[in-house]
């Protein structure tokens, strides 16, 4: 009971917009510098090595920074993941992310030499939106990289490094993913 007091506390203070979200072991979840975190019911949060027996190397790890905004849809689950965002970054309904993914929107670090010596605060950073439709399913150790989309019913090969636009019913896998199945819709 203290657990989802401290818990509720924790979604006003930062902002985050929840109803019946479920909690497997301590995820981090938090809105930094004007960010915003939306997730919709029903989703559940899978931190704990019983949760999900593919083995967890972390808990989830939901950030938004420098006004950057995360919306994940209804039903979804996420396991011990880390869902990073500095513009924005939208996950679809009923959509599963494997163990130990990451989905980051941006560079976390300028690429151009002369601006990574000084602390910019997210200045120079070269970002870019994700986008991820319904449901998908996002194999263990993936990573979807800045200015992806995914269409409805995509399903990430395990291991994957995503970057692009892929339409809907597909299956992609590789690094980088490419499209190896159209399905049916």
């Amino acid at each position: 009971m203290l657990r989802t007091i401290i818990l509720w506390l924790l979604f006003i203070k930062y902002r985050i917009i929840h109803s019946n979200i479920h909690f497997k072991g301590w995820s981090v979840i938090c809105s930094l510098s004007g960010g915003c975190i939306k997730i919709g019911r029903g989703t559940s949060l899978f931190s704990s090595f019983s949760s999900n027996m593919l083995g967890l190397y972390q808990r989830c790890i939901i950030v938004a920074r420098y006004g950057g905004k995360i919306k994940i849809g209804t039903h979804c689950g996420i396991s011990g993941s880390t869902i990073y965002a500095w513009e924005s970054i939208e996950i679809g309904d009923y959509t599963r992310v494997g163990a130990n993914c990451k989905i980051i929107d941006n560079d976390f670090h300028p690429v151009e030499l002369e601006y990574r010596h000084q602390a910019l605060n997210g200045q120079h950073t070269r970002r870019a939106p994700i986008v991820i439709g319904n449901d998908c399913f996002i194999g263990m150790n993936s990573i979807i990289l800045k200015g992806t989309t995914l269409g409805n019913n995509v399903i990430v090969g395990a291991g994957s490094v995503v970057h692009g636009h892929f339409p809907d019913n597909v299956i992609i896998a590789g690094n980088p993913a490419k499209i190896v199945k159209y399905m049916k819709a």
